[in-house]
C-alpha cells in the first residue's frame, strides 16, 4: 500500500498478518529448486528462506535528491488523501490507511465532515520503513499505529465482516481492485507465498518461455508499479500485469481524483516518474530497483540466479544518470507524427458530437479510454493483415460495434458486419454505421445464419476464442466450419478476466480448438484455418528485421521495398 499520514509504510497485504504474512507459511507453500514452485511463481526457482523486510534507498547525485526527495514525499502526501477521497467519488467503496492516535485527531474530523466513517481494524508497529511488504506487530511500549478503514458507514460494516473473515476477495472488492488483480494476488501472494509479485507479473505482461530469466515489457505508466517502494504509484493494489487494462483504468481515474483534490502538481510528478525506464532485478532475496534517479535495495524472494524485469519508459529526467545501460538510456524521441501523444490525440480528437454514454459501457468498459486502449493491439493487427485490400469484416460478438468503427477508420474499403445477443447493442451499431446498418445482426453467433449468405466471403474474422468455450463442442465445431468456408483470415484476440483466467492468448486459444505457433503474450494474432476438424494454426504478424520477414523465429528472404 501506498505511505500512510504517519509516513510508516502501509504493507501489501490486507488480511490479518498471521493468516497472510508470506514469511510466516510453512516451508513446503514456497517453491524450491526441486519443486520448481506452484504456478504463481511463474517459473522462478526460489530457495528456502525468507530475509527479513528492509528498504534502502541510494540517490545517483546530489543534485537529483535535492530534486526529487521532495517531490516523492509530496507525493506520498498527496496519494495518502487521495485514496480515501476516492471512496468520495465512488472509485471504490472504501480505503484503508494508518493513522496514529494523534493523528486520528485530525483526520477523523476531516473524514467526519465528509459523511465518511473510519473503523480501526487492526493495530501495528512503526516500521520506519518507506515501504514493508509486511505488517510489523505492535510491542508495548512502543510506537504504534491503527490501521483504519474508511467509508460509508454500511461498506464500513460489511469490510471489517470481511476483514475478520479473512475474506482476501471480499477486501479487494471493497477497495476497488480489478477481479483480474484480485485472482493474481490470490494465487501469487496468498496461496504461493510470494513476498514480491514483480517476476509473476512480468511473466503474465510479456508470456515468457520457460526457462527465461529477463524478461523487457511496456506499458502504460498507471500499471507501473515498480515505484512502489519509494511511495510512488498511481493505484494501491498489486496488479496482475504491468500492462493491464482494469489497473490503468482505476490508476487514470484515482490520478484525476488527485487532480481534483488540490493536487494537480504532485499527480503531474507521479505520472511523469512512472513514465521514466526502470530496471528490477533479484538474486539471493535482494531486490534492487534502479531509476534514472536512485536505487533500492530491498527484500524479494530467494533465489539462486538472477531475474531481471526491465520496463522501458518514454521519457528520461533531467536530472538522471545517462548512460550506455539500461535504464539510463535516454528514450529516441520519435517524430512528432509517431509519438503515443500524437496518436492519443487523434484517437481523442475534440468531437463536435460528444460520444453518448453507452459508448464504451455497452462493451463492458468504465471510459472510452480504456476501450481504446484494449481495442489497439487487435486494431493494428486488424489492419496489418488486411492490408490496402479493404473488405468484408466480421465481428464475431461486436457489442455496439466500436471495435469495427476504430478499424473502419484506419482501414479504408472495409466493410464492417456484427452479430450480438443483446438488441438494445446492435441498434447502438446500426447508429455508429449507418451505411451499413442492415449488417448488424441480433442474435447468437452460433444460429445466426444470416451472416452466412451463400457467396459471400468474409475478408476478416474477428473473434475472441472465449465465445467457442461458452457453447458445446457441437455448436463450436460447426462455427469453426462455417468461419472457415467464409472467412479469408480469422483474427482471434483477448483481454482482461479471459487472459488472467486462461494465462496468456496461446493457452486461450488451445482450448477453443485453435493452435498458436507464435508467443502467447500477445492480444491479438491471425488465425489460418486449415478446415480439419478442431484444426487452425494461428500465426502472429511478422516481425520485421530489415529485408526479412521473421516467423517464430524463422527467416523468410523478401524483396524489400522500403525506403
Amino acid at each position: 500500500m501506498a505511505t500512510s499520514h504517519t509516513g510508516t509504510a502501509m504493507p501489501e497485504t490486507l488480511a490479518p498478518p498471521e493468516s497472510s504474512d508470506p514469511a510466516t507459511l510453512p516451508p513446503t507453500v514456497r517453491s524450491s529448486p526441486e519443486t520448481g514452485g506452484r504456478d504463481g511463481s511463474a517459473g522462478m526457482e526460489r530457495l528456502d528462506f525468507t530475509l527479513p523486510d528492509f528498504t534502502r534507498l541510494a540517490w545517483v547525485t546530489d543534485q537529483a535528491e535535492r530534486v526529487w526527495r521532495p517531490r516523492l514525499e509530496d507525493i506520498a502526501t498527496a496519494w495518502a488523501e487521495t485514496e480515501w477521497r476516492a471512496v468520495l467519488t465512488g472509485v471504490r467503496s472504501c480505503a484503508v490507511t494508518m493513522a496514529s492516535p494523534e493523528e486520528f485527531l485530525t483526520m477523523g474530523a476531516a473524514w467526519a465532515e465528509e459523511g465518511l466513517n473510519a473503523l480501526p481494524v487492526e493495530m501495528m508497529g512503526v516500521s520506519g520503513q518507506p515501504y514493508s511488504a509486511t505488517g510489523v506487530p505492535a510491542e508495548a511500549g512502543q510506537p504504534f499505529v491503527f490501521r483504519f478503514v474508511v467509508g460509508r458507514p454500511a461498506e464500513v460494516a460489511a469490510f471489517k465482516k470481511a476483514w475478520d473473515d479473512g475474506d482476501q476477495e471480499a477486501i479487494g472488492d471493497f477497495l476497488g481492485y480489478p477481479p483480474c488483480c484480485r485472482e493474481f494476488f490470490r494465487r501469487v501472494w496468498v496461496d504461493d507465498g510470494m513476498v514480491d509479485t514483480t517476476w509473476p507479473m512480468a511473466v503474465a505482461t510479456a508470456g515468457a518461455a520457460p526457462g527465461t530469466t529477463t524478461i523487457d515489457v511496456t506499458g502504460p505508466p498507471e500499471a507501473n508499479i515498480l515505484w512502489r517502494w519509494m511511495g510512488v504509484r498511481a493505484v494501491p493494489h498489486l496488479p496482475c500485469r504491468l500492462d493491464c487494462p482494469a489497473t490503468a483504468e482505476l490508476g487514470a481515474r484515482l490520478v484525476e481524483v488527485g487532480r481534483q483534490s488540490g493536487f494537480a502538481q504532485e499527480m503531474e510528478w507521479l505520472t511523469e516518474i512512472l513514465s521514466w525506464s526502470v530496471e528490477w532485478s533479484a538474486l539471493h532475496g535482494i531486490a534492487q530497483v534502479k531509476t534514472p534517479v536512485l536505487k533500492v535495495s530491498t527484500r524479494t524472494d530467494a533465489t539462486a540466479q538472477r531475474y531481471v524485469v526491465r520496463r522501458r519508459g518514454s521519457t528520461h529526467p533531467a536530472e538522471g544518470v545517462r548512460g550506455l545501460a539500461f535504464p539510463f538510456e535516454v528514450p529516441v524521441r520519435l517524430r512528432l507524427s509517431e509519438s503515443r501523444g500524437f496518436r492519443r490525440g487523434l484517437e481523442n480528437a475534440v468531437r463536435l458530437h460528444p460520444r453518448p454514454a453507452w459508448y464504451a459501457t455497452d462493451n463492458g468498459f468504465g471510459s472510452v479510454g480504456a476501450m481504446h486502449d484494449a481495442h489497439r493491439p487487435i486494431v493494428e493487427a486488424a489492419v496489418a493483415a488486411l492490408g490496402r485490400g479493404g473488405g468484408n469484416v466480421l465481428d464475431l460478438g461486436c457489442g455496439n460495434g466500436a471495435l469495427l468503427e476504430r478499424l473502419a477508420a484506419a482501414a479504408p474499403g472495409l466493410v464492417p458486419f456484427g452479430v450480438d445477443v443483446d438488441p438494445e447493442r446492435i441498434e447502438h451499431a446500426r447508429q455508429l454505421h449507418p451505411g451499413h446498418g442492415a449488417n448488424f445482426v441480433s442474435g447468437d453467433l452460433f444460429d445466426s445464419d444470416e451472416l452466412w449468405v451463400e457467396g459471400r466471403r468474409y475478408a476478416l474474422a474477428l473473434l475472441m476464442p472465449g465465445r467457442l468455450l461458452e457453447s458445446d463442442e457441437h455448436r463450436a465445431e460447426a462455427l469453426r466450419q462455417r468461419i472457415f468456408r467464409s472467412c479469408d483470415r480469422v483474427l482471434v484476440y483477448a483481454y482482461g478476466d479471459w487472459l488472467t483466467r486462461a494465462g496468456d492468448l496461446a493457452s486461450l486459444a488451445r482450448e477453443a480448438g485453435l493452435t498458436i505457433t507464435g508467443p502467447g503474450g500477445q492480444q491479438a494474432a491471425i488465425v489460418v484455418m486449415d478446415g480439419s476438424p478442431r484444426g487452425a494454426e494461428v500465426r502472429t504478424q511478422p516481425r520485421r528485421h530489415g529485408g526479412t520477414d521473421q516467423i517464430d523465429g524463422v527467416g523468410e528472404e523478401r524483396q524489400n521495398d522500403e525506403p
